[in-house]
């Protein structure tokens, strides 16, 4: 059977380039990215308190020495606030998609207003720091 695929030079499964990105797969694979990022960036957090709290010197020296300058801070904790939003709307979709509302053809006009609320928050977050 290999050998007869292989002689009409197809593939012997579908591959992923056949397929289309679809707004639901790359919100989901966002969500997933997001809830990575968000756990790093609590076990970071974690790992800076514990070296404030403990009053080790040369811990808080090697984790303060990063000389970070305002604005990058300030990006930082504008970008972890976006993707906290994000990943908070993104769950409140999912668990709106499975008490089965939003599941028909007007999703795009739901999933646009998700976007927007997303990007306003950031405006909101972004003026309020």
């Amino acid at each position: 059977m290999l050998q007869y695929f292989l002689f009409l030079n197809r593939p012997l499964s579908p591959h992923l380039t056949i397929y289309a990105p679809q707004l639901s797969s790359l919100s989901s694979i966002w969500h997933r990215l997001s809830g990575i990022f968000i756990s790093i960036a609590f076990i970071l957090e974690i790992n800076f308190i514990n070296s404030l709290l403990s009053s080790n010197l040369q811990n808080l020296i090697s984790v303060l020495g990063l000389n970070l300058t305002y604005d990058i801070k300030k990006l930082l904790i504008i970008f972890i606030i976006t993707v906290l939003i994000y990943h908070l709307l993104s769950g409140l979709r999912y668990l709106i998609w499975d008490l089965g509302f939003f599941l028909h053809q007007n999703f795009l006009i739901f999933f646009t207003a998700f976007i927007g609320l997303v990007f306003l928050s950031f405006i909101f977050f972004n003026l309020l720091y």
